[in-house]
């Protein structure tokens, strides 16, 4: 009974440490959930920004391009390309909202199998945003609606964007392109480690008690496990 007890206040206290580790913040510095725009025809070695889609209604997706610090989205000649859903035109395009409605404007132009520098042929690309006031040629960050039949956000596999140097309105200096492939959360290796000699440790614990592994000297990771479990400090 009692390799019982100390076994379930063994789980209990990991699973404690398990969810604290889920529920902090991630050491990366990179906290793009869609598609990262890490690979750029610029030789820079930093992510320029990311881009995110969801379902927003039936048949319908919105799409979000934020720059990361640094760099913006150009507007007037610029180019949003993808690939995954094909058929699209000009009109399934709703207004782009730009630096989060602050201002509008829209696409007049779209092309199928656009070569996008550097990195090839892109199912399809909507360029050259206009309809904002004169000046505001880039931005930090854009959103806009795509709506067709069967259309949704999981169709899509890649994306590129024109962007340019400098954060805010005017561009900067020089532009580039970059793409941005699915993101995949990725465990942290301390959690890992933690996971793996926890699950190591609840095999001994059946033929330890928890006066053995503290008087023995064995102060490390069981022992602050089993003391962090009220359930067990109260028991042993």
């Amino acid at each position: 009974m009692q390799a019982v007890s100390l076994l379930r206040c063994a789980l209990g206290a990991l699973a404690i440490v398990v969810f604290s580790l889920g529920s902090a913040p991630s050491a990366s510095a990179n906290s793009c959930s869609g598609f990262n725009l890490s690979d750029n025809n610029l030789g820079l070695s930093e992510s320029v920004g990311c881009v995110t889609v969801h379902n927003s209604g039936a048949n319908q997706v919105t799409v979000t391009i934020t720059m990361n610090a640094g760099f913006s989205i150009k507007l007037n000649g610029g180019d949003v390309a993808f690939n995954g859903p094909v058929g699209l035109t000009l009109a399934d395009a709703g207004m782009v909202s730009i630096e989060s409605g602050m201002f509008k404007g829209a696409f007049t132009k779209t092309g199928d199998h656009q070569n996008i520098d550097g990195f090839g042929r892109f199912d399809l690309n909507y360029a050259n945003i206009k309809g904002q006031p004169g000046g505001v040629v880039s931005a930090d960050t854009i959103s806009f609606t795509l709506t067709a039949s069967g259309l949704t956000a999981s169709q899509f596999s890649s994306f590129a964007i024109h962007f340019c140097t400098a954060s805010g309105t005017d561009c900067g200096p020089k532009t580039g392109f970059a793409e941005g492939l699915p993101t995949s959360p990725v465990a942290e290796p301390g959690t890992l480690v933690l996971l793996g000699t926890g699950l190591l440790g609840l095999g001994t614990l059946r033929r330890t008690s928890t006066a053995g592994i503290i008087k023995g000297g064995r102060r490390g990771l069981w022992a602050k496990l089993l003391l962090a479990n009220p359930q067990c400090s109260a028991k042993n």
